[in-house]
Formats: C-alpha cells, structure tokens, sequence
C-alpha cells in the first residue's frame, strides 16, 4: 500500500521513534552525547596556561597599558619639539621678490576669499590693522596660518607646507598698512552702523 500524500502536495510527515531508554518529552528527543576528551583537556590546559602566564606577564615581565602611554607620549613630545624646533622664528622669504610673488598667487588663490585681496578682512579679519588676536610675530602668525584657529581659521600646513606659508605670510607683509581697526578688531564698526 502507498503512502497517501496530503492534499496540498506538501510530503508527509516522518514520524520519530521514541527510543527505549528515553523519557518522553512530548516527541522531541534530545541527544545527551559525551563531551570529546580532546575538547576537556583543551579547556583545562587554557586554564593551566592562564594561572601561569597572567602573573608572569603582569608581574615578572613589567608591562602595562599606562607605562606603555607614557612612553609613547614621552616619545612623541621629543618628535614634536625636534619638528618645533626646526621650524625658524623668523620669516626666511621676507624682502625675497620670488618668494613674495609666490605668496601673493597663494594668498589670491586661498586667502582673499575670507581677507580679501586687500587684506583688509570680510569674513576673516582683517591684515592690515595693528590688531592680531593671536599675535603678530612672525611664529604666531606661521601658527595661525599653519594649525588654524578656533573660530573659522581652517588649518593650511597640509595643503600650502612651511614654505608656502612662510611665502604666504612675506606678502601679507607687503599689504599697505592701516592703523583703522579693521574686522574682527575691538571697537571696529562696520560701515553704515
């Protein structure tokens, strides 16, 4: 006789024969095999392993996270004071007619869309005033220009390198001075107010 097949044409169901040792569990069966030696003794020996390694590593050896920050910090506070250090106080392409040229095509080109080509500030403040908020040696204003500062003055080392900004800096020098406060000065007043 043929197994009858339901009507939805799914298959019909096998059904499970309860083994004799096994209690019932409402058809379900579950397998109680044994755990592998291989894998228990595996277990035991990362546990070996760790009552020995951890103190050895921790105490015998020395290390730690913190020791560890500290040398890197150390480390890189000499790399950087060794790259500071490099960086000249003074402005080496000052009165340099090559370099000044340079720098006004740069200062046109990124600069004068925040200062414009005047100098005398829009959006950034202005050049030519004797007001610098962060400075007006040649140092801080290459720190300026170099690293940005809060406020809207993006950081251009990346794009510009020292000597482009240094460059950049020797034409500013060259921009007719004003002894109005300009934009972003104290006490300036824009026109018409």
């Amino acid at each position: 006789m043929s197994a009858e097949r339901p009507a939805s044409g799914e298959p019909e169901e096998i059904a499970e024969y309860p083994r004799p040792d096994e209690a019932a569990r409402d058809g379900i069966g579950e397998e109680d095999n044994e755990i592998p030696l291989w894998f228990n003794l595996s277990f035991l020996a990362t546990i070996v392993f760790a009552v020995f390694y951890v103190p050895y590593y921790h105490l015998h050896l020395g290390w730690s996270a913190a020791a560890q920050y500290e040398a890197e910090v150390a480390a890189a506070r000499e790399k950087g004071a060794a790259v500071a250090a490099a960086i000249p106080d003074q402005n080496p392409f000052r009165g340099d007619a090559a370099a000044v040229a340079a720098g006004k095509q740069q200062f046109e080109t990124i600069c004068a869309a925040c200062h414009k080509p005047d100098g005398t500030g829009m959006v950034g403040p202005s050049l030519v005033d004797p007001y610098w908020k962060y400075g007006a040696s040649d140092a801080e204003r290459f720190e300026t220009v170099a690293n940005g500062r809060p406020g809207g003055m993006p950081p251009w080392k990346a794009q510009l390198g020292n000597d482009g900004i240094w460059q950049v800096l020797a034409y500013v020098d060259t921009l007719p001075r004003s002894d109005e406060p300009g934009v972003g000065a104290p006490g300036y007043a824009a026109p018409g107010n």
